[in-house]
């Protein structure tokens, strides 16, 4: 297994792996799109028109507008990252862990809530970034045969 470097969080006296991976991803889509729990963490909500519609800026991008962070999306998404973080570090270093749990991470967390949101928005952010040496492509190539 490859090692996996994890980030952690402080909640309550101890600091926490949190990471985010297609497995966690799958968990949010259970319950919303991707970019429904990308705003949400965010505080983010489409402005809309009058008769509902989205609206558009000049480069075709959906206006948002910043208003309240969705607390419960926090939690659900945090204890998510938390919990792949503690099955990854087990795995890693070869120990017991118990999971934690929503009402726990909602009573124990101290940090603000802006903090928190960019905590989780940076690892979600994680797993769409890039890196340069890490995609390898190939190109088919064609040879023309006589016969």
């Amino acid at each position: 297994m490859r090692k996996i470097e994890l980030n952690t969080i402080e909640i309550g006296e101890e600091a926490y792996p949190l990471y985010c991976d297609l497995y966690v991803l799958s968990k949010i889509q259970e319950k919303m799109s991707v970019n429904e729990f990308e705003r949400r963490i965010l505080g983010a909500v489409i402005l809309r028109d009058n008769d509902g519609n989205p609206t558009y800026d000049e480069n075709n991008h959906i206006k948002l507008v910043f208003d309240k962070y969705d607390i419960d999306t926090i939690i659900f998404g945090l204890t998510l990252m938390i919990n792949e973080g503690l099955q990854i570090r087990s795995d890693q270093e070869g120990e017991e862990y118990e999971e934690v749990d929503e009402k726990y991470i909602a009573r124990m967390s101290t940090l603000p809530i802006e903090q928190i949101s960019d905590i989780i928005h940076n690892e979600f952010n994680r797993c769409f970034t890039v890196k340069k040496n890490t995609v390898k492509t190939t190109k088919n190539r064609s040879r023309k045969t006589s016969r």
